[in-house]
């Protein structure tokens, strides 16, 4: 059963029916000058959008991607250094033990499902979120985003206000590298990123224009996605993953990533030790290892 409530299915169907399906993700009520950075809710004023350089600064010696797969559960995040972590969906639940850069989410249907997760989120930890994500959070509850500094996840192909558009466009060459494989990924994630199906590569995006000295990815198994709950979950209660289904193209933006990475003269590595990534060729990271600190 789809998270989506009834309705959300019934816009999105409508959408596809009339017009642009990704205008759905906006309606009804919420409305983005991209220009201004100006958002407004029901015609009335709602913040004013940041860019991803004012979250995530140049240079940075380290910037964790830290993901719920089920291996963060036998890890200590608490071993990452303050405001260092990107925590994506439910590893926003970390906020309480680690201070992070920003919590990012791309999908509405977590917000369905965990609402009050992030709605409990301290107000000036930065988030990162799509337009689908903006309307389903306000329109639970319209002051939840008041104060919060925010970075809009646009999606290069179906641009807030555009119509769609193929990743060949000429018009994205200045914004895009390009792989012979057909991946891509974004330099400037203010104008766009792309999505791969994992909001983990929309956070490696964003990860790699800020040129860091090293990115760690945390919490990125892809192999059990199926098997095995988050580490925040339980057996008896866990959402579907959609990752399995597209796995191809999520590892063949993974691979595009280290590329990129080791082109930039970036560290890449990966703490998860049972992540398909290290058959990539990512490196394991201890990190967050309990021996790594003399924990037991």
């Amino acid at each position: 059963m789809s998270d989506r409530p009834f309705v959300r299915q019934l816009i999105q169907l409508a959408a596809r029916l009339t017009g642009p399906a990704h205008r759905q993700d906006m309606w009804p009520g919420l409305a983005i000058d991209r220009a201004a950075g100006q958002v407004t809710w029901r015609g009335k004023p709602l913040l004013t959008l940041v860019p991803f350089a004012a979250i995530v600064q140049q240079g940075l010696p380290l910037i964790a991607v830290v993901g719920s797969g089920p291996s963060l559960a036998a890890q200590d995040p608490a071993h990452l250094p303050p405001h260092t972590a990107i925590l994506l969906n439910g590893a926003a639940t970390l906020a309480d033990r680690i201070r992070p850069l920003a919590v990012m989410v791309e999908d509405e249907r977590f917000v369905f499902r965990h609402m009050e997760m992030l709605s409990g989120l301290p107000r000036d930890i930065p988030l990162m979120l799509s337009s689908a994500v903006l309307r389903a959070m306000v329109e639970r509850n319209s002051r939840v985003l008041t104060g919060r500094p925010i970075a809009l996840i646009d999606n290069l192909t179906k641009p807030v206000n555009h119509p769609r558009r193929k990743l060949t466009d000429p018009v994205l060459d200045a914004l895009l590298t390009r792989d012979p494989s057909g991946a891509a990924m974004t330099r400037d994630p203010d104008a766009g990123v792309v999505i791969f199906g994992t909001v983990a590569l929309s956070a490696v995006q964003v990860a790699l224009a800020a040129n860091p000295q090293k990115i760690l990815l945390a919490g990125i198994d892809l192999t059990n996605a199926a098997s095995g709950p988050r580490f925040y979950e339980s057996a008896t209660n866990s959402a579907p993953s959609g990752i399995v289904a597209g796995l191809n193209r999520i590892l063949a933006g993974f691979e595009m990533a280290r590329a990129l990475a080791q082109a930039q003269g970036v560290e890449i590595t990966c703490a998860s030790p049972v992540s398909a990534l290290l058959d990539l060729g990512y490196q394991r990271d201890t990190l967050l290892d309990l021996e790594a600190k003399g924990l037991t």
